[in-house]
């Protein structure tokens, strides 16, 4: 396996990609209330804002816990190796 450590300037970089995506939660939820009150029934902007919100919110929790840690290799069982050729056949 490679060794790999990314650098202070992607930890750093990273996290606060991450805090600024949780920090982005505050407007689009408040354009999403807003566009609730507009109406009762559930529009397609008001699903589009709501996917955003949720994705904003998840991406940004793990680089905030993770940071660069997400790509991280991982070892994988020798049992496991040749299998997506297999597959293929």
């Amino acid at each position: 396996m490679v060794d790999w450590h990314p650098r202070p300037a992607a930890q750093i970089g990273l996290r606060l990609l991450g805090l600024a995506l949780i920090a982005s939660l505050a407007l689009q939820g408040a354009a999403l209330r807003a566009l609730i009150r507009q109406s009762d029934l559930v529009t397609p902007v008001q699903l589009l804002l709501a996917a955003t919100c949720f994705a904003s919110a998840s991406l940004g929790a793990a680089l905030l816990l993770l940071g660069p840690d997400l790509w991280k290799p991982v070892a994988i069982s020798p049992r496991w190796h040749g299998h997506a050729a297999d597959a293929r056949k």
